[in-house]
Order: C-alpha cells, then sequence, then structure tokens
C-alpha cells in the first residue's frame, strides 16, 4: 500500500539511510545533520511496503524578498530510492508537501537543487542567480597575515557581516544568529574552515572546504575589497587543488587564473499567493489571473495586496511564471509570453509595481 504522509521522529534513521544512498555525504556529516537539522513536522515522505522510498525536508525560516521578512522554508534532501525512480514519486511528495506548507502557514518554499529544470514541472522556477569562480588548478599564493581563521563562538562576530552585505538580496534568508551559528556548525561538522579579515570587526569572511584534490568555498561575504583580502587569503591553501568559489550574482571581483560564469542557482515554489502578497506590502488596482495545478488555494483573481476579488483581471499567468516576477528575479514583460493579457493598462500598471532588482540564495538548508 502507498502512502504520502508527513513524517514523524521515528522516521529519522529511515530518511538518514535514502540521504546517504543519494548524495554518499560521510558519517560525521549525517550524525550532525540528522541530530541537528531533521524537522518532521515540516518534511514528507512515501511509503510503500513499509519502506520509505522517496522524501523532502524542510527548514522553516524567514526569507527576504524584496527587503521584506516573509514566512517561508528551506527544502532539501529531495530524493527517492534509486530502485524506485521515474514512477512519479517525486511529484506525489512535492504536490502534498506545497498543500500542507500551505495550510500551515507558509507563502514560499525555495531549494537550491543540482538540477533547476527537474522541478519546472511542479511549479518551481528559477528565480536567483550565482556566480563561481573556478579553476583546475590553483597557483601559489603566499599565506596573508591579514586574515585569520575564526572557530568556535568567535564565528558569532561574523554575523554583522552577513547581516550587512546580504539582506539587500530578495531570495536570501533572513538569518537570525542562531540561524547563522547553526549554519557554521553545520560547515564545521564536516571540516569546512571559516577564514575572516577586519580591523576593527569582521569585514568579510568566507567558509570553505579543503580536501586533497579541491578547495570549495559555499559562502563567501563582505564588501567587494575586504572580500577580495579573504579570498586571496584562502587560496594559499589551495596550491595546486582545483577551485569553485560561489558568490552573489553582481559580484566584480575576478581571478588572474580560472573561469567565471553566472549560472542560475535557486528555484522557488509559491505555497500561498495571499500571503505572499500581504507580506510584500504592494497595491494595484489592476488585479490578475493566477492558475496553479499544485496548490489549488492560489487559483482566482487577486489584487497585488493579496485580497482575491472577483472583477476582470488584466491578464492571466501560472504561479510558476508569476513567482520570478514578485521575486524581482525577471520583470513582466519579460514574461510576457507567458501571459493572457486582456488589458495592457493594467499589465504595465503591475508591472511598474515589481521592478527587477538582485536575486540570490546562498543556503542549501
Amino acid at each position: 500500500m502507498e502512502q504520502v504522509r508527513i513524517a514523524e521522529q521515528k522516521d529519522k534513521l529511515d530518511f538518514r539511510k535514502l540521504w546517504q544512498i543519494c548524495f554518499g555525504d560521510s558519517d560525521t556529516f549525517c550524525d550532525w545533520f540528522f541530530e541537528n537539522r531533521f524537522c518532521p513536522a515540516y518534511s514528507v515522505c512515501l511509503e510503500q511496503e513499509g519502506e520509505i522510498r522517496s522524501c523532502m525536508q524542510a527548514f522553516p525560516y524567514d526569507i527576504l524578498i524584496r527587503k521584506k521578512a516573509v514566512k517561508g522554508v528551506m527544502l532539501c534532501g529531495v530524493s527517492t530510492h534509486p530502485n524506485h525512480r521515474k514512477k512519479g514519486y517525486m511529484g506525489k511528495i512535492f504536490s502534498y508537501s506545497m498543500e500542507m506548507l500551505q495550510k500551515k502557514g507558509f507563502a514560499v518554499a525555495v531549494h537550491t537543487p543540482a538540477v533547476l529544470e527537474s522541478y519546472f514541472s511542479f511549479g518551481h522556477e528559477t528565480v536567483a542567480d550565482a556566480c563561481y569562480l573556478t579553476a583546475k588548478e590553483i597557483p601559489f599564493y603566499e599565506k596573508r597575515e591579514d586574515v585569520f581563521f575564526l572557530e568556535g563562538e568567535e564565528r558569532k562576530k561574523a554575523y554583522p557581516c552577513y547581516v550587512k552585505n546580504m539582506s539587500c538580496y530578495s531570495g536570501i534568508l533572513d538569518r537570525t544568529e542562531q540561524d547563522f551559528m547553526l549554519k557554521m556548525d553545520d560547515y564545521g561538522a564536516d571540516g569546512g574552515l571559516c577564514l575572516a579579515y577586519g580591523i576593527d570587526s569582521i569585514e568579510a569572511y568566507a567558509c570553505f572546504y579543503c580536501t586533497e584534490t579541491e578547495l570549495i568555498c559555499l559562502e563567501a561575504v563582505g564588501e567587494d575589497k575586504a572580500l577580495a583580502h579573504v579570498i586571496f587569503g584562502m587560496l594559499a591553501y589551495g596550491e595546486g587543488k582545483s577551485l569553485s568559489i560561489k558568490l552573489p550574482p553582481n559580484t566584480p571581483l575576478e581571478l588572474p587564473f580560472g573561469e567565471k560564469r553566472v549560472l542560475p542557482k535557486g528555484v522557488m515554489g509559491l505555497c500561498s499567493i495571499s500571503l505572499l502578497l500581504e507580506s510584500l506590502g504592494l497595491e494595484s488596482e489592476a488585479a490578475f489571473q493566477l492558475t496553479d495545478h499544485v496548490v489549488k488555494e492560489n487559483n482566482g483573481c487577486f489584487l497585488l495586496d493579496g485580497k482575491k476579488v472577483d472583477k476582470q483581471p488584466a491578464f492571466s499567468i501560472t504561479a510558476g511564471k508569476f513567482l520570478p516576477v514578485l521575486v524581482g528575479y525577471r520583470t513582466l514583460e519579460e514574461q510576457r509570453e507567458y501571459a493572457d493579457i486582456y488589458d495592457e493598462k493594467g499589465f504595465r500598471e503591475i508591472g511598474e509595481k515589481l521592478p527587477k532588482i538582485d536575486c540570490y540564495i546562498i543556503d542549501e538548508y
């Protein structure tokens, strides 16, 4: 018998087993992750014949969208056992999860999957880019005396730097200090290091892993000049190794070797259009018609303040194609081909209220 359901605490071991089968993370990391990150009340699984064959996890966060705190979740660990793929399990747990999150009062769900296109059919669309500095081999760099490692409670000193430099991005997690330290512990659980720069306070920091063959930096934060100190200081620990550094998409930083590319990295799904619009605090005379094949409560005609109305809409569009506009990743004009327009003036009025802004999702969970 097949059952899609909300996870329970007793499912933790089965979730962990499936995670390691699908993602291959170390025992050390999984020990930490499932002790500190498993939130069954927000997670979903598909069980058949007493076996959890597909699952996804979610963690509640406030997410900054157009500089407004929006109640959301971050999804991760979306996985199906290799023996049971291509059976439609993922579609079933996504539909169940999005409906469940809507009922729990969440507006959006974000995640940074390896293959973004896998989630488009579920109404989850690209809403953020990231810049990657990569190289096959790092040349020699001398160790710098103006950078230093942060360990333990010292890492809290980097939190104001995160708030100052990340709060300008739409889609970013509005981390509390507790969330920030949990993320630092997350990196440290599998040998991650935190290098910093600053004279009177932390002006930039980078969280990275340095293995025998590669240097991978997943979080680098700070104003450009200060961040350059940290990045070039970090390179001193990677001579001869391959390199990957993730940065905000609008960064001007470059390296004298390797490659710089800006790539789509981050998708979002709509749990509640009413709650999202209410959180953004927008207004309009014109209305729009939204269609959503995943969350039925999102279907209808709405004003930009989130109120459902009975009036002629200026245009009709799917939830997946409108969400990048609400976040600021696309303009409404750029999504014109996906809309059925009935009133050009109303279409332009709503579009003017939703200008494009910088979007970035730094976290994976």
